[in-house]
């Protein structure tokens, strides 16, 4: 395995860093890749009002694992992935690890220096990643929302429990691939680049600020402890009973004792989730579950969890995890 442990950093020390691990050449803020590791590269591109970029992309000869370690001043990454490999166990963790076996998966993830980051992918993999660092006054600038600090701490946590935020992945994706494309051919357009990565941020702080939003004006609800009792007993109604269409919220109400609204607007604060995103993603979890174990078909598993019609199934599954359930039952 080639491991690498490093501060969080602007890409040029980055690549800096893993020139002299690997002691090869840099050449115009780029490393080629050609040994027993993995072949590819990494290439870092400094932008206008402090914004860094570092785009990758390789084959991994060996298991891989990055780990970055907390800086004491702050600025945030945007990390975008999209990784195919060979049927190895594939790692990607931010704060916890979590292990996933996609043939094929796709991520976007906001992290932060002052917090702890790992990756993990393993041999015969091909990574494509690009990283926009932005410093953190112009990344608050660009919310247009009062927000303090701690509230977006809170609100990530929540985004990154599964290491993945909910972004509509087909955006970024167009604009990332032309990115990693455009560095691929060897020879950077400065302007090309640029407006490629713009468009990735535009979309991005678009969704983002948007989802923040929403989470602000749900901070300010407060919960009692006999309310949160209740949607406890309401979370353990929607676990138990997810081999079966969603129950209807009018049952779900009357558990809690609560109107529609206030339903809706509690759990969401306490669960970071709509009641019907919550009991879908706990649906799509135990899919996956069973897709892994190769003992179901597709049509069995969507049968088995309520699904009267299988495209359903798939269009959920593809929703949560941004891959067919066809993918994970080869």
């Amino acid at each position: 395995m080639y491991s690498l442990t490093l501060k969080h950093c602007q890409p040029s020390a980055f690549v800096t860093q893993v020139a002299s691990s690997l002691k090869i050449k840099m050449n115009d803020n780029a490393l080629l890749l050609e040994n027993s590791t993995a072949t590819g590269y990494f290439k870092a591109v400094t932008l206008e009002n402090g914004i860094q970029c570092l785009c990758a992309k390789y084959n991994t000869k060996k298991d891989f694992h990055l780990h970055k370690t907390p800086l004491h001043y702050q600025f945030f990454i945007l990390r975008i992935n999209e990784i195919s490999h060979s049927g190895n166990t594939l790692m990607m963790a931010d704060r916890k690890y979590s292990t996933e076996t996609f043939a094929k998966s796709y991520s976007a993830l906001l992290l932060n220096s002052s917090e702890e980051f790992s990756f993990f992918a393993s041999k015969k993999s091909q990574v494509k990643t690009l990283e926009i660092l932005m410093p953190r006054k112009w990344f608050f600038n660009q919310l247009h929302t009062e927000c303090p600090e701690e509230l977006l701490t809170k609100f990530l946590k929540i985004k990154n429990r599964k290491s993945q935020i909910d972004f509509n992945s087909h955006i970024y994706r167009d604009s990332f691939l032309k990115v990693i494309g455009h560095v691929d051919k060897g020879i950077l357009d400065l302007a090309y680049f640029k407006k490629n990565v713009n468009t990735v941020l535009k979309n991005f702080f678009s969704t983002f600020t948007s989802n923040l939003y929403n989470f602000l004006e749900i901070e300010k609800v407060k919960i009692s402890k006999d309310e949160i009792s209740r949607l406890i007993s309401v979370k353990k109604y929607l676990e138990q009973d997810i081999n079966l269409p969603q129950p209807t919220f009018s049952s779900l109400t009357k558990l809690a004792l609560m109107s529609s609204t206030t339903l809706k607007t509690k759990f969401k604060k306490m669960y970071g989730a709509s009641v019907f995103q919550y009991f879908q993603r706990m649906r799509m979890e135990k899919a996956r579950i069973l897709l892994l174990t190769r003992k179901f078909s597709v049509k069995q598993i969507g049968y088995q969890l309520g699904y009267s019609n299988l495209n359903n199934f798939t269009i959920a599954f593809k929703k949560e995890f941004s891959l067919l359930p066809s993918d994970l039952s080869r």
